[in-house]
């Protein structure tokens, strides 16, 4: 189905509410997907998310000291980036997300939540949550629910000043096509709003026929590229 009419703001916010209140991962996941589904996802994605964050502190001189995670949902990948960074700003824009996030992260003394949109994320932002710039940022399957280009634009603006990797998992093809609060894109689409950046690193991820990128990916801040 091809939806012509872009869901408003309010809409938008609205559905994100409705789903904070569905029952286990079908909050931040498909809801038709079988719940064992979910969870072997999940763990497989929390693997994939381990790896790649080794591979960022390798990259970088200091290892991993600040991970911004944009769109952490319930938190239930907020723990794994914790265990491979000196601190985790994480952020969402759903209240009923973030209380479900606080306590995914009980006890973790180097994460902390913040309510904010994507769009609007800014360097101040960035600066004020664990100093800039930051050295990983994080958005897994949140991307494809900022419809707007030109939005999606402008974040990548303020993430190529803002941080120095990017680890990125997106949707590139679904079995079940997506409704009208998702939008795929390839990895090529989010580079060309990356001049001057390179991939360190790209999985393929097939969960249930959906096929899914995982790429690590300098933004060219620390090699002067920009």
């Amino acid at each position: 189905m091809t939806y012509t009419t872009p869901p408003t703001p309010e809409e938008i916010a609205q559905e994100w509410h409705a789903r904070s209140r569905r029952e286990g991962l079908a909050r931040v996941m498909r809801a038709q997907q079988p719940p064992e589904l979910g969870e072997t996802v999940t763990d497989e994605t929390r693997r994939t998310l381990a790896r790649l964050l080794k591979r960022a502190g390798q990259e970088l001189p200091d290892g991993v000291g600040s991970v911004v995670e944009i769109g952490c949902g319930i938190g239930r990948l907020t723990p794994t980036l914790a265990a491979a960074a000196g601190r985790v700003a994480a952020l969402d824009m759903t209240p009923g997300m973030l209380e479900s996030a606080r306590a995914a992260c009980t006890g973790l003394g180097n994460v902390t939540l913040h309510r904010l949109r994507a769009q609007d994320l800014t360097l101040e932002d960035v600066d004020r949550m664990v100093g800039r710039p930051a050295d990983v940022t994080v958005c897994v399957w949140v991307l494809m629910h900022l419809l707007d280009d030109g939005e999606l634009a402008a974040l990548f603006r303020t993430l190529s000043l803002a941080t120095r990797q990017l680890l990125l998992i997106e949707y590139e093809h679904a079995v079940v096509p997506v409704g009208r609060f998702s939008r795929l894109r390839p990895l090529s689409h989010f580079l060309d709003l990356l001049p001057g950046s390179r991939v360190l690193e790209r999985h393929e991820l097939d969960y249930g026929g959906d096929r899914s990128f995982a790429a690590l990916v300098d933004t060219g801040l620390s090699r002067g590229a920009r």
